[in-house]
């Protein structure tokens, strides 16, 4: 994620509280209260963009479910990103959205 700030500082996160829940559940599991902190102090960052989980959001979702077999978490939070716009990047590791039209992704880890 650095990287990508060094590349562009102007960059803006966006994220929906679904994403803030996906990421706290293993280090809750875990008993890893550091780590549960680097998150939660990340996500009360000002500077990020909530996006909300619309109508239009979960109605996109159903669509990407549909043809993609995404799990229901990784089709709303892809959708989440489409209804931002198409300058807009999904960041992942994982290949499956691959295949997802419109959706910008740039995937960590490789």
């Amino acid at each position: 994620m650095g990287e990508l700030l060094v590349e562009d500082p102007h960059l803006r996160l966006a994220v929906s509280r679904l994403t803030w829940l996906e990421v706290r559940v293993g280090p809750m599991k875990n008993h890893a209260t550091g780590l549960l902190k680097v998150y939660d102090d990340f996500f009360a960052r000002p500077d990020l963009i909530w996006q909300d989980l619309t109508q239009d959001v979960v109605e996109l979702a159903t669509v990407m479910r549909v043809r993609h077999g995404l799990r229901t978490p990784d089709a709303l939070q892809a959708a989440s990103c489409l209804q931002l716009g198409t300058q807009h990047r999904f960041l992942t590791g994982d290949k499956r959205f691959q295949g997802v039209s419109g959706l910008r992704v740039i995937y960590l880890n490789e």
